[in-house]
């Protein structure tokens, strides 16, 4: 495939290893390769290259951005190698999928096959966790981006959760919420965190994910969807 093909596959973007050094010089002559105008940016380029059809990172198109990150996660891997497929997962996952997720402690996490381990871009700041058993059902495309499924990572983001991620985790619940899930599916998800807050009625702490929905609902009661299906939340 001509690397202009593979660069309109790749929201403008090119690994080195996809080009020959004859392909490379061409591009660079021809002013196909682009240098960004950020410095943040051009100190990327050592792992990837912007094209003349990239979206540039100053101008804002936030799923080129984050297509750009899936790239670097491994610089020297081309997409269509990366098998089984390594996948953005927990707090990483959440803010693609649109989340809002604050100041949380919670690493960014790339879910890797073992074929992988030592391809990955350790200067990234990406926690890598491997995974034999990765598997379609794992992950959903988002802007070409592999995405953990939301409730596992919800769940991995709440097992940083501390006193001082309240609003963001109620404002969680409320959103996925909205997205369709279920309350059991959610009390699952944000049930390693149901022993960190205390309801403001009873003074007790949760034990379990439905009792910290509890907690939550003191507060942050999630309007009605705008499709109501067979889904009451808990008892308040």
């Amino acid at each position: 495939m001509d690397y202009r093909e593979l660069a309109a596959k790749q929201h403008g973007f090119l690994l080195h290893n996809q080009l020959t050094e004859e392909e490379y010089h061409e591009a660079v002559e021809t002013g196909f390769i682009v240098k960004p105008l950020l410095e943040s940016d051009q100190a990327l380029m050592k792992y990837v290259h912007y094209t003349e059809l990239t979206t540039l990172p100053e101008y804002g198109d936030i799923a080129d951005e984050n297509y750009q990150e899936w790239l670097i996660a491994f610089p020297t891997i081309p997409p269509e190698e990366r098998q089984p497929t390594p996948y953005f997962a927990g707090r990483e996952a959440l803010d693609k999928h649109g989340f809002l997720t604050g100041w949380s402690t919670a690493p960014f996490i790339v879910i890797t096959p073992p074929e992988l381990m030592p391809y990955i871009n350790e200067e990234y700041g990406y926690t890598y966790v491997m995974d034999e058993n990765i598997s379609p059902d794992d992950w959903v495309l988002v802007d070409d981006i592999p995405l953990e499924n939301i409730i596992p990572a919800m769940r991995k983001y709440y097992e940083y959760a501390n006193m001082d991620d309240y609003e963001w985790c109620a404002n969680m619940v409320s959103s996925a919420y909205h997205r369709g899930y279920s309350w059991d599916e959610i009390a699952w998800a944000i049930e390693p965190a149901a022993g960190i807050w205390y309801s403001s009625k009873t003074g007790k702490q949760p034990t379990n994910g439905k009792e910290l929905l509890e907690v939550f609902f003191e507060e942050y009661t999630p309007a009605p969807r705008q499709i109501e299906q067979e889904d009451n939340p808990p008892d308040m």
